[in-house]
């Protein structure tokens, strides 16, 4: 594939300037335990976003078995105004995480293809990775084949063909979880009864049928179905659905109506009386013997296949060629965005959703129904029980939904994802679409979730790294067997990505909480969906162009003030209750005020080019992320 590019600007870059690199040992690039150096090449140049060649930094590159580096003395550990990960360096980037590699010629680039060997030289290497980053390296100062060496490592061990070979296998380090017990895996048969309990949902009950996986390999181990319906019954229907996925319980209300979550029956069955035995089962088990309401997700909702291909439109939006393009789009902006029809999906999701919360309201069981009943299942399920459940709104609640909703009722994250190169793999961000929505309805409901946007986004690059098992297995099955190596590999660590403290500071968690929660809040949310009400989420796919973002302001500069009055107002009522009653804060006002001043709208994930300088007051504003847990604004007032 090749693509016409506009004539390159002369460049500014003075050679003589990058005659040597000297690293400190901060600035050099740091190893886990268990990875390896594949390939590494010396004064690199490093391309600023649409900086037409104009800006450089020169730095070592390297390829290891677990991420791509680029280590550069222009890194300085004091600039600590973003984001830090304990994992990868400012300008690295995670090798599960690479989309695409392209060849970069004087008016043209070449899309390279996975597992192929470039023996040509290689001056210049774009990366395009899947969160939209986008990482453009010069060799024209390096050793002569370093481009090619490079590029040869990438599409080598950036696109593996089997799962034993991700860097998850090869992580020797020691896990050493802090999980709370508030997360919930839902790996073991007493998580989904106590779920059910929770709910107090009746004439349901959890069945072992499927203990050692031998009628579905693709469900959990723990089926919650209807009280009236034997094993028998469910081992003989569950052949007719697709993956062998069968309706299943997955939230319910104490009034009796049921969320309720299934496949279509294979293409090849004609006959619907298994299927329909299911259903009456289902009616059976509502108090008042309700018909279910079933929602077609497969003609109402997007497919797999149309998800991915509006997703690569919108990337090419976020991510332009040079200034030419990105000036060009910013005229006909939302013409174009309306052209990927992502918002549009976002909004049909969203009101699939909102119909299902409706009828459950009226206290009516809902059925949805899907393809193969891992996919859009899983976004609209979860989006309705967020609506309706209080609980799902707070960040172990959260989390406890995805692994549910998600992990543990077999979403193909590692198909989906891209994980694996393989002819029968279709990659699509069906978890990026939910994450989207999510974000929506926070825009809407500000004050409803104890989660951030950073830690939607957070969410969305912690999923294409390759150490936490959480989003690298297309099912629970496929998971025991990696734990048990006897799939012909070691047998793999198991690592929770909720364990934030793997990859981040106190800081940086701290910034995960909605300094507005409020928990006294337990409405269900109806959220506004049309196209109309709906916006782009900026942080998450703009952050990586610089300019775009808005210099000393945007929404986080308000976030940060509302941080800091949280922090204030809980200093002085732990004062007051320890019979300090002078009024005055030891917090100083002059430290926001710094961190304001320095303090960009794509804060915590733009650098902005070494436009923040000096150490910034952050620990010194912000409450730690457990006290942000239990405390905000609205929860400090009302105490």
């Amino acid at each position: 594939m090749t693509e016409l590019r506009e004539s390159r600007f002369k460049s500014y870059i003075d050679e003589e300037e990058f005659a040597s690199i000297n690293l400190t040992d901060e600035q050099k690039t740091k190893f886990l335990d268990g990875e390896t150096v594949v390939c590494e090449a010396q004064k690199v140049l490093l391309y600023a976003p649409l900086s037409d060649r104009k800006k450089a930094t020169l730095g070592v590159l390297t390829v290891t078995t677990f991420k791509l580096s680029f280590a550069s003395a222009e890194d300085r550990d004091g600039d600590n105004c973003y984001q830090q990960n304990f994992l990868l360096g400012p300008n690295d980037a995670c090798l599960s995480s690479i989309d695409t590699i392209y060849q970069i010629g004087d008016k043209s680039r070449k899309k390279l293809t996975p597992g192929q060997n470039v023996s040509g030289k290689i001056k210049e290497l774009l990366i395009i990775c899947k969160n939209m980053r986008a990482l453009e390296f010069s060799f024209k100062l390096a050793d002569k084949d370093s481009g090619k060496n490079v590029t040869n490592a990438l599409l080598h061990h950036a696109y593996p063909k089997r799962h034993s070979l991700l860097f998850a296998y090869d992580y020797k380090e020691p896990s050493v979880t802090s999980l709370t017990k508030e997360v919930c895996l839902f790996r073991k048969r007493e998580n989904w009864k106590k779920e059910l309990e929770r709910t107090k949902c009746k004439q349901w009950k959890a069945t072992v049928v499927n203990e050692n996986f031998q009628i579905s390999p693709m469900m959990m181990s723990t089926l919650i179905v209807p009280h009236s319906l034997t094993d028998d019954t469910l081992t003989k229907a569950v052949e007719h659905f697709r993956n062998r996925c069968c309706p299943v319980w997955v939230w319910g209300t104490a009034r009796g109506a049921a969320l309720v979550r299934m496949a279509d029956l294979l293409p090849t069955i004609q006959d619907r009386t298994q299927e329909n035995t299911l259903l009456e089962h289902i009616r059976k088990s509502h108090p008042e013997k309700k018909q279910p309401h079933i929602i077609d997700l497969t003609k109402e909702c997007p497919s797999p296949k149309e998800i991915q291909t509006s997703f690569l439109k919108l990337r090419d939006l976020c991510v332009p060629e040079n200034t030419r393009i990105f000036k060009s789009q910013d005229f006909k902006f939302y013409g174009l965005l309306d052209s990927t029809k992502w918002i549009s999906y976002v909004s049909t999701c969203l009101s699939k959703a909102v119909e299902a919360v409706r009828q459950i309201n009226n206290n009516t069981t809902v059925v949805l129904q899907e393809g193969n009943g891992q996919d859009l299942n899983c976004v609209i399920s979860s989006l309705a029980q967020l609506m309706l459940d209080p609980y799902f709104r707070t960040k172990f609640g959260f989390q406890s939904l995805i692994q549910k909703d998600w992990v543990a009722m077999g979403h193909p994250f590692g198909h989906r994802l891209g994980h694996i190169l393989s002819k029968e793999v279709e990659q699509s961000p069906i978890f990026l679409l939910f994450l989207d929505c999510v974000w929506q309805i926070t825009q809407q409901y500000p004050t409803a979730f104890q989660f951030s946007e950073t830690y939607l986004t957070t969410v969305w690059d912690s999923a294409h790294t390759s150490i936490f098992d959480t989003f690298l297995f297309n099912c629970e099955h496929d998971r025991i067997i990696a734990e048990c190596g006897t799939s012909g590999h070691n047998p793999l660590i198991l690592r929770s990505v909720w364990d934030w403290s793997e990859q981040f500071s106190e800081k940086d968690i701290a910034l995960f909480c909605n300094p507005l929660f409020d928990d006294s809040f337990r409405e269900r949310l109806e959220p506004r969906t049309s196209v109309a009400h709906l916006d782009v989420w900026m942080q998450c796919y703009f952050r990586w162009l610089p300019d775009l973002e808005i210099r000393n302001g945007g929404k986080p500069q308000v976030d940060l003030c509302n941080r800091f009055i949280v922090s204030e107002i809980f200093e002085l009522k732990e004062r007051i209750d320890s019979g300090e009653v002078n009024g005055k804060s030891s917090r100083n006002k002059e430290d926001i005020s710094e961190l304001l001043r320095k303090v960009n709208s794509f804060f915590p994930f733009s650098r902005n080019n070494g436009q923040v300088v000096g150490t910034l007051p952050i620990n010194n504003v912000l409450l730690t992320g457990d006290l942000l847990d239990s405390q905000s604004i609205l929860n400090l007032n009302n105490d």
